[in-house]
């Protein structure tokens, strides 16, 4: 999700081990390996006939429907047993051409629950761009030549094979992220429904029709090598959605993980070796330097990048020279709107954990909550009562509900958030004013009274657990209010009068929007953001033609 959603990010402290314990690496660069097939029973590819041509419009060819509620909830464990073979969770590698690499420059990210580093990850340089950029191309033209059905079988497979690895990247991604373990085993877990519901997706195009001088054929087929730059808030969710629907689509991938999350990335990108041939799927860790090597490279075909609106911009501008096709799930100020027939008992806890759930540092949470005047006082008091009863701690303890923020820049920046809120004497009406130091990047849940419309807590994307509250009397002005904002990435409407709700929903310039219930993105339905919010979107029915290029074929045979 996207929710969006990171950061620019400094680059991480390299430590360079001894020569006497690290290799020095070849000057020359080893031309690509030929691709083996993978290493896994796959039915030999039939010959895939030519599309036949509708010569009438009153005969549409049919498309297979995907069984929507099938998918609600997670896919079950294989019937089949799947075997697990050992991975080793404590030394980390990049996977350049199905090979673990190690780097002579290393980094390590820090544990945000104790500020205490974590294992070292080797930084990828340019010679390592350069080889997985080949490999994948390699990989890309052998891949793409396997059917639709096929690709979609291998991303089942590697959904079981996944599946046997559910503790180990659990533990890997609560020590990371600090997130309550229950929600990074939820986070882990969203694999099999990502995998299942792009398993069910029918290829699309494929529908013929006579134009009258001629027969027209629409077809899609794959853009190539994709980069997935993904970002540390939700590292493997955010990733999944870009893995399948861009190796279903017939395209390699290179991911380039967070450098303040790549532990369960890596890991997740090394247990796909055991299924998708080598080239298809490869991981690079590093600082920034990784990703922008990346969007110049002139043989990366897209990139996929969900992060902050400043590195979004940039990104666009540097994949201008290539004409990359680009898909940018950016940052977002979410506004809540609370109508005045709500049950204030039941919906008000609701409204505070959309604002403080993973400490606020989800991209479409609640950032901006407007609440009726005639409701304003009880309701307030109602937030301030359940936020106040929220146990902040250590990812491990019993009952936490939030646990630190994830990296010292953002705990640095809410920071600032706080302290200008404390200057300007706005009215704390739960939290503190000053955010103590601690063993973690621990902030308590804090709500702003009131601030004024023009105020940073207001115009600003917190990333954090600090959210204002606001009354409002007339429902064009909230509408208006809510709108006031260069972003538009998600909103939140509760009321019991659903016509009413409706109405304001399609009045909201946002990419999503919820009724009744905090921000919940799936892989069933497209996400996006209007305006500086994103370009594009992903998941979806439509979301994996992001990943394809568009061809029509004009016909005019026998004409």
């Amino acid at each position: 999700m996207a929710t969006s959603s990171s950061k620019p990010m400094p680059e991480p402290n390299r430590a360079t081990p001894s020569p006497k314990s690290v290799p020095k690496p070849n000057k020359t660069t080893p031309s690509p390996k030929p691709v083996p097939k993978p290493n896994m029973a796959t039915p030999s590819p039939k010959p895939v006939s030519k599309p036949i041509m509708t010569t009438s419009p009153q005969k549409p060819v049919l498309k297979p429907k995907i069984d929507h509620k099938s998918l609600t909830d997670l896919a079950p464990p294989p019937q089949k047993p799947v075997t697990k073979p050992q991975v080793d969770f404590k030394s980390f590698s990049n996977v350049i051409g199905g090979e673990l690499r190690k780097s002579r420059n290393t980094f390590s990210a820090k544990n945000p629950a104790t500020k205490q580093p974590l294992w070292d990850v080797p930084a990828a340089n340019k010679q390592d761009v350069e080889q997985a950029v080949r490999y994948a191309n390699v990989a890309q033209k052998e891949w793409a030549k396997k059917t639709w059905k096929e690709r979609q079988q291998i991303c089942l497979r590697f959904k079981d094979v996944y599946s046997n690895y559910v503790d180990e990247l659990t533990d890997l991604l609560t020590l990371e992220i600090g997130r309550p373990r229950v929600w990074c085993r939820r986070e882990v877990e969203s694999c099999a429904l990502h995998a299942s519901f792009h398993a069910q997706l029918p290829l699309p195009g494929g529908d013929g029709f006579d134009a009258g001088d001629r027969e027209i054929m629409v077809r899609y087929t794959p853009l190539g090598v994709v980069a997935a730059i993904c970002p540390w808030n939700a590292p493997l969710v955010l990733c999944f959605g870009k893995l399948f629907p861009a190796v279903i689509a017939g395209n390699s991938i290179i991911i380039k993980p967070s450098p303040y999350t790549p532990y369960a990335t890596l890991k997740m990108v090394e247990i796909a070796q055991q299924v998708f041939p080598p080239g298809v799927v490869q991981v690079l860790a590093g600082d920034n330097s990784v990703g922008a090597s990346l969007v110049e490279h002139p043989n990366i075909h897209k990139i996929s990048f969900t992060g902050s609106i400043p590195t979004g911009k940039r990104i666009l501008q540097a994949a201008a020279p290539t004409m990359k096709r680009v898909t940018l799930e950016l940052g977002g100020n979410d506004a809540c709107i609370v109508l005045p027939d709500v049950d204030i008992d039941e919906v008000a806890p609701k409204v505070a954990i959309s604002a403080f759930l993973s400490s606020g540092q989800i991209c479409v949470s609640s950032k901006r909550i407007y609440i009726h005047q005639s409701i304003y006082t009880p309701f307030l008091k109602a937030m301030i009562d359940f936020t106040s009863q929220i146990k902040v701690g250590h990812p491990d303890e019993e009952d936490v509900i939030i646990g630190p923020i994830q990296n010292s820049m953002q705990f640095e920046k809410v920071k600032e958030l706080f302290e200008d809120s404390k200057r300007k004497e706005y009215r704390f009406a739960v939290g503190s004013k000053t955010v103590e130091e601690s063993m973690g990047y621990y902030i308590n849940p804090t709500i702003i009274d009131n601030p004024p419309d023009d105020s940073r807590i207001v115009t600003e994307e917190p990333f954090g657990p600090i959210v204002p509250c606001q009354p409002w009397r007339y429902e064009k002005e909230v509408i208006a209010r809510a709108n006031n904002t260069k972003t538009g990435l998600g909103a939140t409407i509760w009321g019991k009068d659903i016509k009413r709700c409706e109405r304001i929903a399609h009045e909201m310039e946002a990419g999503s929007v919820f009724i009744n219930s905090a921000a919940r993105p799936t892989p069933l339905a497209p996400f996006g953001g209007m305006k500086e919010s994103g370009l594009g979107s992903e998941w979806g029915p439509s979301g994996i033609k992001a990943y394809m290029n568009e061809q029509v074929i004009h016909n005019f045979s026998g004409r």
